[in-house]
């Protein structure tokens, strides 16, 4: 096999790599999304809010964190935690030291809805998955998804970080006429 020919096999095994692991994710979402209104009759994002809040101090956290946490816009947490208040799962209220900031707590009828959809979650999709594997690739699997999550919060960091310096910029003089 020729040096060129190496590296073709090369790229069309990171492609492949490349696409079955954009479509695991994106199967792995589909599978979550269905269990999530399945079993709680919300979108999974929602049900990604509600567990945030069950983990947090006073089941309560502000807008903009759970929105930076799960990289949604604002609007978007904004509108997710509005649906969720209708139906009682979270009350929302502005921040006491805050001006314009809101903030969301999950209610007890919130913790109990995530507890039951985590429960079905943990039956139907995780265990279904991670006990097809053996304890190896499990491990590895683990492993990997730790080092991609790493690798691509770093990757935004750097992003934001480029956007900031170009926002930051000094505005182009405009020619006067």
């Amino acid at each position: 096999m020729s040096a060129n020919e190496d590296l073709t096999a090369i790229h069309l095994d990171r492609a492949a790599v490349w696409n079955d692991l954009v479509l695991a994710a994106h199967l792995l979402q589909v599978a979550l999304e269905r269990q999530s209104q399945r079993d709680g009759s919300i979108p999974h994002g929602h049900l990604k809010l509600l567990v945030l809040l069950s983990t947090a101090e006073r089941r309560t956290l502000g807008l903009k964190s759970l929105a930076e946490t799960l990289r949604f816009s604002p609007s978007r947490v904004s509108h997710a935690i509005t649906a969720l208040a209708r139906q009682g799962l979270v009350t929302r209220g502005r921040v006491p030291e805050g001006r314009r900031a809101y903030e969301a707590t999950l209610t007890s009828q919130g913790q109990l809805l995530a507890a039951r959809v985590l429960r079905a979650q943990r039956t139907d999709v995780r265990d279904v998955l991670l006990d097809s594997l053996e304890p190896s690739d499990a491990a590895a699997l683990g492993k990997i998804s730790s080092l991609v999550v790493e690798i691509l919060e770093r990757t935004e960091a750097r992003q934001l970080s480029l956007e900031c310096s170009h926002s930051d910029a000094l505005p182009v003089e405009r020619e006067r006429g």
